[in-house]
């Protein structure tokens, strides 16, 4: 790595920092600090709260994964995409209306009013078991990226991940969740940016027009073709992305407190809603152009055959950087992961302390200054643990079956509380926590079979959502449950 390229680094680093202190806001109690208590309304907030969802969403994961996906399946990674639209509908004419009607200061207030404090601590503390190990994996991936694409020797692992973890949590810890979203924002531009240049650089390098490489990849490849399968067992088809992708989408908008923070952000339900728009769109755009990178990289090998390509499909995007971007690129490629990881680990933080604080440990102090506090010590203890567990996770597995595999088993039931929570029929609170407990097993027995693990969001949903409402047929809801159903 080139001096210009550790430059443009370093220039990140401290203007994201210094624009996350800078725009932290007054603080004055932990719900500004968590939420900014509609401190994002307008035209103009909307906007940056869909670009701040945008940010969350987006990781060093996901420019390993996504574009190694299409590297190797092809068009059929981008088949999801299709779900998008029907993602907002329901957004805005189902879950919003429902999640916003009444005021609440933090995201899992709704299910305590809903079903008690049992079922509250059940979906936080499934956040928190899936969130904790999801960032570890978040500051793994750029410090792989970087020592792999960077050409920086395994002596630089750690060194990278301190740097990740330490910068995410200081503005986290300073800014709150006002300076999480402002920078957010910024790094999903910057992500943008980098991408398209990425993309026009692999296909102007390419001494062939559009169509001769269209029928060249046709020809020769599967990445243009999509597979239709209806097995289950297939890593990736149509139908997995369609609708195992599409259940792990829809449980990150309705159910992960990282999103339902920023739609308390926006202060309304109108807000919110454009926020959830602007999201989607942003999104569409930029996993339409990491998919394009996966694409070009599929189309440049097969032109450019190397016998030195790493066979493990997740290296490959930073080999190429490694071995043919030129000076300034590196540090550019190497800037927007930071971007995405900082932007995914800082939401991370904010979500995971909030939930610490306000669903376990709300009884620790009334005056708000000593819980402003405690909340900050909170963050920075998250983000130090979260960067230290970052060298385990190379011994999960696949970056691709960490997402979906180990995501699935906690996520599907938290979307199948926060469905029963904001549903109109009538459920046992009791029978809920067991309900999520037999989607979590669920989810487990499918990482031991068969069945492609993009699957394992829409069984986890599914298996308890079911037990959930039949049980509720055996031990049925109390008078006040009933009550509470109704309003």
């Amino acid at each position: 790595m080139s001096f210009i390229d550790l430059l443009i680094i370093i220039v990140y680093l401290t203007v994201v920092v210094g624009v996350g202190v800078r725009y932290r806001g007054r603080q004055d109690n932990t719900r500004d600090y968590f939420t900014t208590q509609g401190g994002f309304a307008g035209v103009l907030g909307s906007i940056i709260v869909g670009l701040s969802v945008g940010a969350t969403l987006f990781s060093g994961l996901s420019f390993v994964a996504i574009p190694s996906n299409a590297f190797t399946f092809g068009v059929t990674a981008m088949s999801g995409l299709f779900m998008w639209p029907l993602f907002y509908f329901l957004m805005r004419y189902w879950f919003l209306p429902r999640y916003l009607a009444k005021p609440q200061n933090s995201p899992y207030d709704i299910v305590e009013r809903r079903f008690g404090l049992p079922v509250r601590r059940a979906i936080s503390g499934m956040f928190i078991a899936c969130r904790v190990v999801w960032m570890s994996a978040v500051i793994y991936v750029p410090a792989l990226l970087l020592t792999t694409g960077g050409t920086l020797g395994p002596e630089w692992f750690w060194p990278v991940v301190i740097l990740i973890g330490v910068s995410s949590t200081l503005y986290t810890v300073i800014g709150g969740i006002r300076g999480v979203i402002i920078t957010d924002a910024l790094q999903f531009v910057l992500i943008a940016g980098v991408l398209i240049a990425t993309i026009l650089y692999i296909v102007f390098r390419i001494p062939l027009t559009f169509a001769e490489v269209t029928t060249y990849v046709e020809g020769n490849t599967r990445l243009l073709a999509f597979n239709w399968s209806l097995s289950l067992t297939e890593t990736m088809t149509v139908m997995a992305m369609l609708f195992g992708g599409g259940a792990q989408m829809m449980v990150y908008y309705t159910s992960d407190p990282m999103l339902l923070q920023r739609y308390l952000a926006a202060g309304n339900q109108k807000e919110a809603s454009s926020a959830v728009g602007t999201s989607i769109v942003t999104q569409v755009g930029v996993l339409l152009m990491l998919a394009v990178v996966g694409l070009a990289l599929g189309a440049w090998y097969s032109l450019h055959p190397d016998p030195a390509l790493p066979k493990n499909s997740d290296r490959v995007f930073p080999y190429f950087v490694a071995t043919n971007m030129p000076v300034g690129f590196v540090g550019l490629i190497a800037a927007s992961i930071l971007a995405a990881t900082m932007s995914s680990v800082t939401s991370g933080i904010s979500a995971l302390s909030g939930a610490l604080l306000n669903d376990f440990r709300s009884h620790i102090a009334s005056d708000e200054k000593a819980r402003l506090k405690h909340a900050r010590v909170t963050s920075a203890v998250i983000g130090l643990v979260s960067t230290m567990g970052a060298g385990l996770v190379e011994h999960l597995g696949t970056l691709f079956n960490i997402m979906n595999l180990y995501y699935g088993i906690f996520l599907g039931p938290m979307m199948g509380c926060m469905i029963c929570t904001v549903g109109r029929r009538a459920v046992n609170g009791r029978v809920l926590i067991v309900a999520m407990f037999v989607g979590c097993f669920s989810g487990m027995a499918v990482g031991y079979s068969v069945i492609a693990n993009l699957w394992v969001s829409l069984i986890t949903f599914g298996v308890t959502l079911l037990v959930a409402h039949l049980g509720s047929l055996i031990v049925k809801p109390d008078a006040a449950q009933i009550a509470r159903t109704k309003t």
